[in-house]
């Protein structure tokens, strides 16, 4: 049993302006001494009788990885801790100000994370208030956590994309978002590094076979965009494996001319591959043998890809495990350093996530049901850690869901498969999260510290250099 050693209950931060929902006014950030146990969890869950408290469970160890990887968290979470124990638990003096550089990983990171979903919302119809709410929050946070050191242009404050109440809205909205979106990732400093850009192209790494028996939903999106599509980018399951049985769906970065037009075009198409084809579908429905077809759109800027790239969680597995199955997209080669801090960056992000999920999916979890892949994407966040964990112990490697998959239960972890039922969406969510915790104060007792140093570093690296392989286990941020 783990002891709670800090607590506090405030008023969870909210953009005015916006229609929030009727519940979690206030925010309950609890910090445990060790890992806390799933019965700890389902305890502080419970304490909590009313759904107007998120209540947010910590280790130490976690909040300590805040601190160097998400500073406005650490800060959040710390809010109000006595001078004494604030220095007593992390060695610093209360009136803290978290460096510019460790800020400039987090923008970075979370604009990669967080853009990533918007146009699945349009396309596939996964939207209602609460996320388009949720979604105006995070772009309106974001760009706070930016102006602390001039990181993102002064724009007009806050951004409230018009009545959000409004449903025939929504598309446009999310439009909107992406906009600014786009307009962060390129006003946000990029550190001094360069790198060699070269063109990936579909003749190099796609067969005519390949499309006409394999990739049937290139032929759809050139009916759909026409002259305005200009790439098409497989990355996933799908990208690495000819076994259609070892993938659900198809993901896809969509590279167009015009990215108002195509947004437009596509929304509510719902596409997914079936029987050869691609098959339009409505209301949510995803028959037997259906494959999903998910579309990431970019726009024609060529800084602006590069950027996303750059702040990846892994670009190298998107350079070396991804399939450019037409039209062609520049690509960089990025150093290893740097990709196993934005791993753990991205890690301790979607950390955050499982947080979030685990007070929504256990006050609610009807929500959850008929809801297979959303169950998916929080749970499988267990995996994301382990690997971005393993990168920075062990070293870099692409390692395959199997391979994870075993290295957890090692340590007696697994990822739950969604089944339709309440009782068991609430123990998946407190597993999910034990497991994350446990995970992370493993890599904490691992020693290993933050390296910041490529932010600052001048160097032009081209693409076969050595230089770009080379990593080391222990960073030192100073």
């Amino acid at each position: 049993m783990a002891n709670i050693i800090y607590q506090n209950r405030a008023l969870n931060n909210r953009i005015e302006g916006l229609p929030y929902p009727n519940r979690f006014e206030y925010v309950r950030p609890v910090i445990f001494d060790s890992v806390p146990t799933v019965d700890d969890l389902q305890r502080i869950l419970s304490d909590t009788t009313e759904n107007s408290t998120l209540v947010a469970p910590w280790s130490l160890d976690v909040v300590k990885g805040f601190r160097d990887y998400v500073p406005t968290t650490f800060k959040m979470v710390t809010q109000g801790m006595d001078r004494g124990q604030f220095k007593e638990l992390f060695g610093l003096p209360s009136e803290w100000i978290p460096e510019p550089d460790r800020v400039l990983l987090q923008l970075q990171s979370e604009f990669d994370a967080k853009s990533a979903t918007l146009d699945a919302a349009a396309t596939h119809n996964r939207k209602d208030l609460d996320t388009i709410v949720n979604k105006a929050h995070l772009v309106n946070r974001l760009y706070l956590i930016g102006r602390i050191y001039n990181h993102v242009e002064e724009r007009e404050y806050p951004m409230l994309f018009g009545d959000l109440t409004k449903e025939d809205t929504w598309n446009d909205v999310l439009l909107s978002m992406k906009q600014t979106f786009i307009d962060y990732f390129l006003q946000v400093p990029l550190g001094r590094r360069k790198y060699d850009v070269r063109i990936r192209t579909a003749e190099r790494e796609v067969t005519p076979e390949e499309l006409q028996e394999r990739y049937v939903y290139v032929d759809w999106l050139k009916q759909k965009l026409g002259d305005d599509l200009l790439g098409v980018l497989l990355y996933g399951s799908a990208a690495r494996a000819t076994d259609p049985s070892q993938y659900s769906d198809f993901d896809n970065w969509v590279r167009v001319k015009d990215l108002d037009k195509a947004h437009k075009i596509l929304r509510g198409t719902c596409p997914a591959v079936m029987d050869g084809k691609v098959v339009e579908l409505t209301n949510g429905e995803h028959p037997e043998g259906a494959k999903h077809l998910g579309i990431h759109l970019f726009p024609e800027n060529q800084e602006y890809l590069l950027r996303f790239v750059r702040f990846l969680h892994d670009s190298r597995e998107f350079l070396e495990h991804t399939k450019v199955v037409y039209g062609e997209f520049p690509f960089i080669k990025v150093k290893q350093d740097e990709i196993i801090e934005r791993g753990i960056s991205h890690a301790y992000i979607k950390l955050k996530t499982i947080a979030g999920a685990l007070n929504w999916a256990y006050t609610f979890p009807e929500k959850m049901l008929g809801k297979p892949p959303l169950f998916e994407f929080i749970v499988k966040n267990v995996r994301f850690f382990h690997q971005h964990a393993l990168n920075a112990v062990e070293g870099p490697n692409f390692r395959s869901k199997q391979v994870l998959n075993q290295r957890l239960a090692e340590k007696g972890l697994h990822i739950p498969e969604y089944r339709p039922d309440l009782n068991y969406i609430k123990e998946s969510m407190l597993h999910a999260m034990y497991s994350v915790l446990t995970l992370q104060s493993d890599f904490l007792n691992t020693g290993r510290k933050p390296n910041l140093k490529f932010l600052n570093d001048d160097h032009k690296y081209e693409w076969s250099s050595p230089e770009i392989d080379e990593w080391k286990i222990m960073g030192d941020l100073s």
